[in-house]
């Protein structure tokens, strides 16, 4: 099992979630580089809500990979001329908020005093 996940692979799973390529197909360059534009932005907005912070797109971790893929596909449906689900969208965003929930912050504890 792969700990990490790279750029392409993001680009590949959101595709198949689209149904925009057949099983062992080679995506085309076009809908490759529409998906690839997509990812800087949802990848900056996630950080923003406080969702998740993916510091190297070439190392996603596994565990959070699903949800991101869901969500860019979900966000890319219209250049697909399928529609875009905002209950698809509220869901992995929580699904994704409750995976890194999950991970050590490594943040210093603050003290609260009586």
């Amino acid at each position: 099992m792969e700990l990490v996940k790279t750029r392409l692979q993001l680009i590949n799973e959101a595709a198949s979630k689209l149904q925009i390529v057949g099983d062992g197909q080679p995506l085309d360059a076009e809908s490759e580089g529409k998906l690839d534009d997509k990812i800087d932005a949802l990848l900056l907005q996630l950080a923003s809500e406080r969702i998740a912070e993916v510091a190297n797109d070439e190392a996603i971790p596994s565990d959070w990979f699903d949800p991101i893929a869901s969500l860019l596909a979900n966000r890319a449906r219209s250049d697909f001329g399928q529609q875009f689900d905002p209950g698809l969208d509220q869901y992995q965003k929580a699904l994704l908020k409750k995976v890194v929930s999950g991970r050590p912050s490594y943040a210093v504890q603050e003290a609260e005093y009586f």
